[in-house]
């Protein structure tokens, strides 16, 4: 029976119970035991809750009958450790915490929260507790006192308590992303319901009655901004040796579709080129991600992957390659950038627009900052690695070089750009025309529609300022926004094509049946530029760029299009190099 896609499900249990496709993530459990209370950041979407469901069941004492059933054929079912299921396991995940309606109902959800993940817990281990537990538990007043209730009666026993928190930050990210600072220092503050909740966690490690503490997140500024807090934890987020266990290798994806290639390769449809074809579309899509400078292999975001799968194992590709969930989830991430917290309010997010532009940047890595660090370049830089934003693409002596890891956030950057755009301009742009212009490219490839009407709303858009500092990339960020609105190409900037780097390549998305694939070589003439002289540039990069291999591989099949885009304070023109 063919195994399902276990899309959008973090149960570790289900997933191997109910014959689903799991990849092997399990010599984890052997590396994460060198560390006590080890704390671990990963971009949303990136597999922690399923980490943390394994683990949970893994450790659990109550499931030591499950081990074989559950881990059969996985590595660590061959190379158990010493601990396996040898604790009372306390699950914590802290999404869905109501953050909108003041401190007085923060306070009451998280303590919900706790106290409900307390019952389960005392409901699974009851024979461990005397029968007052609880009651006691019912009593508590607040989610410190709850840990102390579940710790108190352990401390003398020879049994413990292994800690997993999931989505740690959570609450914390929706507040700062709101603009709500004085409300997180608050909770976060010394007498703060929060902050004495990880002193009661800290106060359990220290008395022996938690052994062990396990927490993933996707940014490293409360734990920062707790201090002394919680300052056992250990942050092996920028480990070499975790680099890729977390995210799908280029092997293990390979290795996924060859899986399912064997049930549908039969249809005369699903032809070997559109499965090579498949394998490079979610390269570009999903993969580059890389959480050490010395790492050996970058990795795609698992839940593109699976999403992806999902479609691929009928044949088909999925009707977005972007998954929603994803976009929400980065999108709720920015609002962490849109403030500018030096004054208290809303700003730009430059350095966001900069990358945008740029598509890398040099930084200083900063494994921990608080919050009001988020005004410095680097911490804001660091930030967005650690959202998934950026990624690691070489070391520099002391820094690191980041980049936009791959097409799907690079999308999500081009959205932002766009909307920016059109906030500004009041929503005078005209969807509809955007759309008729892209689909005249896609059918004719002639650009001249998209590229007139997209380039004369942005120049009502820039200031007379920032005509004075337009150049390429300003043109290229701004089309490559603009061709955000449908994705019928697969549009690539900054490609190294013959020992130079193109301004736009766009080959079709095989899923629409477009035949055609472009070069754009862009321009932006000042009054003291010689127009004949770029001309020739253009041209002589173009030449070059069309005979490259990778080009080649790339529009195979395709017709294609030259053109140079000259762009300058009056207007733009369209020069065809097509014969």
């Amino acid at each position: 029976m063919k195994k399902r896609i276990p899309y959008g499900i973090g149960d570790f249990e289900k997933i191997r119970k109910e014959n689903m496709y799991y990849i092997d993530k399990t010599s984890i459990i052997e590396k994460l035991e060198r560390h006590q209370y080890p704390f671990f950041i990963r971009p949303r979407r990136f597999g922690k809750s399923l980490l943390v469901s394994m683990l949970e069941d893994y450790y659990d004492v109550e499931r030591k009958a499950d081990f074989d059933e559950i881990f059969k054929g996985l590595y660590i079912h061959g190379h158990p450790t010493n601990e396996r299921n040898s604790y009372l396991v306390l699950r914590l995940d802290f999404t869905g915490i109501e953050t909108d309606f003041g401190k007085q109902e923060l306070f009451l959800s998280f303590t919900a929260k706790v106290r409900h993940h307390a019952y389960a817990f005392i409901e699974r281990y009851k024979k461990f507790y005397e029968n007052r537990i609880f009651s006691l538990i019912e009593k508590c007043k607040n989610p410190a006192e709850i840990i102390i209730a579940l710790t108190t009666q352990l401390k003398e026993r020879a049994n413990r308590i292994m800690v997993l928190i999931d989505e740690y930050d959570n609450f914390a990210n929706d507040l700062i992303g709101a603009n709500k600072d004085d409300l997180y220092y608050e909770i976060l503050s010394k007498t703060g319901f929060v902050r004495t909740f990880y002193e009661a966690l800290k106060s359990g490690a220290g008395e022996g009655a938690i052994s062990r503490i396990f927490m993933t997140g996707v940014s490293p500024i409360m734990l920062d901004d707790m201090t002394s807090g919680f300052n056992i934890a250990k942050n092996i987020t920028l480990d070499e040796e975790f680099s890729s266990l977390m995210g799908f290798t280029q092997e293990e994806v390979e290795a996924m579709m060859g899986y399912y290639w064997g049930f549908i390769k039969d249809n005369p449809e699903n032809t070997e080129e559109k499965r090579a074809q498949a394998l490079k579309d979610m390269k570009s899509f999903y993969n580059g991600y890389l959480f050490n400078e010395n790492g050996k292999e970058r990795v795609y975001n698992p839940d593109m992957v699976l999403h992806f799968m999902d479609s691929f194992q009928n044949g088909n590709y999925p009707r977005d390659m972007v998954d929603t969930n994803v976009k929400t989830g980065y999108g709720k991430l920015q609002r962490l950038l849109k403030i500018n917290r030096k004054s208290g309010t809303t700003g730009d997010i430059t350095w966001f627009e900069e990358i945008s532009e740029k598509e890398e940047v040099l930084t200083k890595l900063k494994l921990m900052f608080p919050l009001e660090a988020i005004t410095g370049k680097d911490e804001i830089v660091s930030l967005m690695y650690y959202m998934g934003l950026l990624t690691i693409k070489e070391p520099v002596l002391a820094m690191v070089n980041l980049q936009v890891p791959n097409l799907v956030v690079k999308e999500l950057y081009w959205e932002y750009f766009y909307q920016k755009i059109r906030m500004e301009l009041n929503d005078t742009l005209n969807v509809e025309t955007i759309g008729k212009g892209l689909i005249k490219l896609a059918m004719e490839g002639n650009p001249d529609d998209f590229v007139y009407y997209t380039y004369d709303k942005v120049l009502k858009y820039m200031s007379n300022r920032d005509l004075i500092q337009m150049d390429e990339k300003h043109l290229k960020m701004i089309f490559l926004s603009f061709l955000s609105v449908n994705m019928t190409y697969i549009p690539y900037s900054e490609l190294e094509m013959n020992g130079g780097y193109s301004d736009i390549v766009l080959y079709p998305d095989t899923r629409y049946g477009v035949k055609n694939s472009q070069i754009w070589e862009l321009k932006f003439l000042k009054k003291a530029d010689d127009r004949e002289a770029k001309l020739k540039e253009a041209r002589e990069q173009i030449k070059r760029y069309e005979n490259d291999e990778k080009f080649l591989r790339l529009a195979k099949r395709t017709k294609l299009y030259k053109y140079i885009i000259l762009g300058s304070k009056d207007g733009v023109e369209i020069v065809d190099e097509n014969e």
